[in-house]
C-alpha cells in the first residue's frame, strides 16, 4: 500500500511533542489506537482500526513464556463497513497478538455489530451486545475510538476529490447539535457566531 499523505505524522512516536521536558524517567508502555477510513468503489466507507500495547523491555509471561522487548501484547483490529447514514453493514476482525489463547474465542461476536448505527447511542448499544464476557475491554476501546472517527471520515469524505462520475456529496452541516459540546462550540463564542453568519 503506497504512502498517504500526513500518515508520517502518526508513526512519529517521538516527533512532535510541544510538552515540557519530563523529569528523568524510563519508558514502560506505547498504546496506540489507529483508525483509517476509505471510500470505496461503491460509496461504503471503510473504517480501519487497530489498537496496539507494546513494552519495551523483555519479560515472561506465565501464558505466552519469555516475551521480546518491542512485541505486541494486545494487536487488535477491526474493519467496519458502514453505509451514508453510518450503520455498519460488515465487520471483519483479526486478533494476531493477545495476552491469552483465549482472547480470540469472540472473534465471531463482533459480527453482532452489523446494523448498529454509529451515532448517539452507540456506547450503550454496543456494550449490550458485546459487554462483559461476550467481548474484548480492548477491542471496545478500539471502537469507541472507531465510533468517534466515523464522524470526522464522514466530514473528510465530503472534502475528499471525487473521481470522474461519482456524484457530488450532500453537505449537511447541523450547528445545533455542536453547540455547547466543547470549548470552541460555546454558543455565545466566535467559532459558533462566525457559523451562524455562514449559514444566513
Amino acid at each position: 500500500m503506497s504512502a498517504v499523505p500526513g500518515e508520517d505524522m502518526h508513526a512519529a512516536i517521538d516527533g512532535g511533542w510541544l510538552l515540557p521536558e519530563p523529569v528523568a524517567r524510563e519508558p514502560v508502555c506505547t498504546r496506540s489506537i489507529v483508525c483509517r477510513s476509505f471510500r470505496r468503489e461503491d460509496g461504503l466507507i471503510d473504517i480501519d482500526g487497530r489498537f496496539i500495547d507494546t513494552r519495551p523491555f523483555d519479560y515472561e509471561s506465565p501464558f505466552r513464556g519469555t516475551c521480546q522487548a518491542g512485541s505486541a501484547l494486545h494487536l487488535m483490529q477491526l474493519r467496519l463497513t458502514v453505509d451514508s447514514s453510518r450503520h455498519i453493514l460488515a465487520v471483519v476482525s483479526a486478533m494476531p497478538s493477545t495476552p491469552y489463547e483465549t482472547c480470540p474465542e469472540v472473534n465471531p461476536n463482533f459480527k453482532r455489530l452489523v446494523g448498529l448505527s454509529l451515532a448517539r447511542g452507540f456506547r450503550k448499544a454496543l456494550r449490550e451486545r458485546l459487554g462483559g464476557v461476550q467481548g474484548c475491554t480492548h477491542v471496545l476501546a478500539l471502537l469507541d475510538t472507531m465510533a468517534a472517527a466515523a464522524v470526522q471520515s464522514f466530514a473528510s469524505n465530503n472534502y475528499a476529490p471525487r473521481q470522474p462520475g461519482q456524484p457530488e456529496p450532500v453537505r449537511i452541516f447541523k450547528l445545533d447539535a455542536l453547540i455547547d459540546t466543547c470549548h470552541s462550540y460555546r454558543h455565545d463564542g466566535p467559532v459558533v457566531a462566525k457559523l451562524r453568519l455562514q449559514q444566513r
